[in-house]
């Protein structure tokens, strides 16, 4: 049967909620935005009337904000910046037909098209369930904003949140300080930060891709990733610093003080200067078969003794640096190194107590390859696998 695609103009409402954590800075900011409406929403701090007569404030001006030491002006995601009430194509909500403990599950949005026109915010207390076949499009700074909860269940068919083709092209999901993420089959492109899961949030991310995006996620709270696609973009700029932040240019998922768990999952890069995982700050995080390849750095550590990735039955390949380890501890078991130029690398400032950590993996050499930083701490596996793990990568895929 034929996708019948619905238009839906998303407009604001405006609201006010106390939020102790500020949303991320978007790299870049588009200069002006037109509403379906045509008014234009300069950045003058004049506020202007969407298409439904409803006024939202825009952003304050991004040339009063000072720029970070990559360059980019970073923009606030204000609280306030408006609020979505979601429907379905029907202009309520959806009846899926599948039966939750007997109660059919009722979608906000299913099976149409949804244009963002300003922030979709979801207010704490608030629920919005998002089921197949529907696609979210952005062009500019807007974002999805969970203060509340947002289910997203693509299962019959897999939902969307998709810029303009490129990088950037619009801000992303954010997850504030109380609010709740769960997607399920779905995927997000050209974003500046595909999901950016604040402080005190909550995510559960299974079977979804995030690509072409400045990063697929920054994770600064618990939670998890399995069965989903991490793409690489190339970075605009290079980075050559040790610590790890929340804007460097570098890192497809980026870490900071928290220790979610990724299972079954690929990370593919797309430059021999992209990072795929950095993880910085207090940090324990787990990986469990996963598959990193084609980067500069599979992983990139650095926060002192109390950084301690785990990572088991993984392939790190075509890697400049299967690790690279600045003074952490990340422990590495029954994985596979493949065809690496270094498989454990700048292990500066460690120390015999504070260094990586590797048992009973293989390496494509016969022997761990590390760089001349790493010998004077005498970092070996003592019980190489003769073989390749052959359960080592993710399933389910």
């Amino acid at each position: 049967m034929a996708l019948k695609l619905w238009s839906v103009v998303v407009a604001s409402l405006v609201l006010v909620f106390g939020c102790e954590e500020s949303s991320p800075s978007d790299p870049e900011k588009t200069d002006e935005t037109t509403t379906d409406a045509g008014a234009t929403k300069p950045d003058s701090g004049k506020t202007v009337k969407n298409d439904a007569g409803v006024t939202a404030e825009p952003e304050d001006d991004a040339s009063d904000e000072d720029e970070n030491d990559q360059g980019t002006t970073p923009v606030s995601a204000k609280p306030d910046a408006g609020t979505v009430k979601p429907t379905g194509k029907d202009g309520g909500s959806v009846d899926s037909g599948a039966p939750v403990d007997g109660t059919p599950v009722k979608y906000d949005y299913v099976k149409q098209e949804v244009k963002l026109t300003a922030d979709l915010v979801i207010p704490a207390g608030k629920t919005v369930r998002v089921g197949p076949e529907v696609n979210f499009t952005a062009s500019g700074d807007f974002k999805v904003q969970v203060l509340g909860e947002l289910i997203v269940d693509g299962t019959d068919g897999v939902s969307s949140f998709l810029g303009a083709g490129k990088p950037r092209s619009w801000h992303g999901i954010v997850v504030e300080k109380g609010g709740k993420l769960t997607l399920n089959h779905a995927k997000i492109d050209g974003a500046a930060y595909g999901i950016f899961a604040m402080p005190g949030s909550e995510y559960k991310v299974d079977y979804t891709t995030i690509s072409n995006s400045f990063k697929c996620a920054v994770v600064q709270s618990n939670g998890s990733f399995a069965h989903s696609k991490f793409v690489a973009s190339a970075p605009p700029t290079i980075s050559l610093a040790d610590d790890v932040t929340v804007d460097d240019p570098n890192g497809a998922l980026t870490i900071m003080d928290a220790s979610p768990t990724v299972t079954d999952s690929n990370f593919d890069g797309a430059s021999a200067f992209a990072d795929m995982i950095r993880v910085g700050g207090k940090s324990s995080p787990t990986f469990d078969h996963i598959y990193v390849h084609a980067a500069h750095c599979g992983f990139h550590t650095s926060g002192g003794t109390n950084t301690s990735a785990r990572i088991t039955n993984s392939i790190f390949e075509g890697l400049s640096y299967g690790i690279m380890a600045y003074a952490t501890k990340p422990i590495v078991e029954n994985s596979v190194f493949k065809g690496n130029l270094t498989d454990i690398g700048i292990c500066s400032g460690a120390t015999e107590d504070n260094a990586a950590v590797l048992k009973s993996n293989n390496y494509s050499n016969g022997e761990v390859a590390l760089d001349a930083s790493c010998f004077k701490i005498k970092i070996v596996d003592p019980s190489p696998a003769s073989a390749p793990n052959p359960t080592a990568g993710p399933s389910g895929l």
